[in-house]
């Protein structure tokens, strides 16, 4: 996986590590199913838009600078989507 997308997912990973809050629950409140709270906390997923991860981050409670710095990785992650970037296969 791209460096881009491991830095965007450990950014929301460890926002809703922070929050205590489960994936379920997580999901609830965003109205999304829990594997796709999942995928995008693990990398194997990036939102197509900015609004989904604006909306995880705020129910994490993410201060603004966090706010502007996971949207800085968003669009990293999303270049690198759009670029084809691969997670490697297991002992690579």
């Amino acid at each position: 996986m791209g460096t881009e997308i491991q830095d965007f997912a450990a950014e929301l990973s460890g926002l809703k590590e922070r929050s205590g809050l489960s994936y379920g629950m997580l999901a609830r409140k965003l109205h999304m199913s829990t594997s796709t709270v999942h995928r995008y906390c693990n990398g194997d997923a990036v939102p197509h838009d900015y609004a989904p991860v604006e909306r995880f981050a705020r129910v994490c409670g993410a201060s603004g600078d966090e706010l502007v710095a996971l949207h800085r990785k968003w669009i990293l992650a999303d270049e690198a989507k759009r670029r084809g970037a691969r997670k490697p296969e297991p002992g690579a």
